[in-house]
């Protein structure tokens, strides 16, 4: 027997409808998470065949606002940027939540602060580890795309597994024709999520920005939170800024959308944060059966 719960599609990175990424959220927070098997929450991002819905749960952890489960039309993941942005926002509508504020999120990777001001969203990493990867991988990757790297490519470590690709501009990353089939393979063979490919805007402190993750079931993501933060990394440990540095991504132009991030490498007296974000519109709400 179906029963009809909340839900909302909220399009992320962007004041615009249409011209983000869209997110699908599902409102699950005055049920009990052990009704749902995974199975069942992943055959519903399936049917959804967005590259994330997401579900928000009651959090088990305390403090937290509430719990996230985010899934991809393939499998589930332990964080991604845009759902998380997307379903905050999704999360202040069905509360009444408005102005300036502090969100916790719980997820498979932890607790993620959210610092609302005014409309627009900013997460912070709950983790951005980066490592070296072989030399091979780095030549098959520069054949999968067909153009060579400014510095050997990195995997970062955000939730999701990106390898971070730096290009010459943002010209070449823009006409980039990458090798679907093989990328796959690659990022099955190496484990992971997909690629981050990037290249600065001359005379600007922006990046054009695509991610790629066909091993997901998504060959180019429109606007791409997780792979902001795991750029924002690996430019830090390329360039060694040392103070507060940010900068504004653009993705999604050869989908025909306009997405933009906000994103900031933040030097505190504990270390380093990093935080990207954006602003975000609700485009379809309503409810779905369940």
């Amino acid at each position: 027997m179906y029963t009809c719960v909340p839900f909302k599609q909220v399009d992320v990175f962007t004041a615009a409808p249409y011209k983000g990424n869209p997110v699908a959220v599902v409102n699950l927070m005055d049920k009990d998470e052990s009704e749902y098997s995974t199975e069942y929450l992943q055959s519903i991002a399936n049917w959804t065949n967005l590259s994330e819905t997401t579900f928000l749960l009651k959090p088990t952890k305390l403090n937290c606002d509430y719990k996230l489960r985010i899934f991809t039309p393939a499998s589930e993941l332990p964080f991604a940027g845009h759902p998380t942005v997307g379903s905050c926002w999704a999360f202040h509508e069905f509360t009444g939540k408005t102005g300036n504020s502090l969100t916790y999120q719980e997820c498979g990777l932890g607790v993620v602060e959210i610092t609302r001001t005014g409309e627009t969203l900013l997460f912070k990493a709950a983790k951005a580890d980066i490592e070296e990867i072989s030399h091979a991988e780095v030549d098959a990757y520069e054949e999968v795309l067909n153009t060579k790297f400014l510095e050997p490519a990195k995997l970062l470590q955000v939730g999701p597994k990106w390898i971070v690709c730096l290009v010459k501009d943002a010209e070449i990353c823009y006409n980039l024709e990458p090798d679907f089939q093989k990328m796959k393979e690659y990022n099955t063979k190496f484990n992971a999520t997909g690629l981050i490919v990037a290249g600065k805007k001359q005379g600007e402190d922006a990046y054009e920005m695509r991610a790629f993750a066909p091993a997901e079931g998504v060959s180019e993501d429109p606007v791409c939170g997780s792979g902001a933060l795991a750029l924002a990394r690996c430019l830090q440990s390329v360039h060694n800024f040392q103070a507060t540095y940010s900068f504004k991504i653009y993705q999604g132009g050869r989908l025909g959308r306009k997405g933009q991030i906000n994103a900031i490498i933040e030097h505190v007296d504990s270390g380093i944060n990093y935080k990207v974000g954006g602003r975000a519109v609700t485009v379809v709400d309503g409810t779905i059966k369940f």
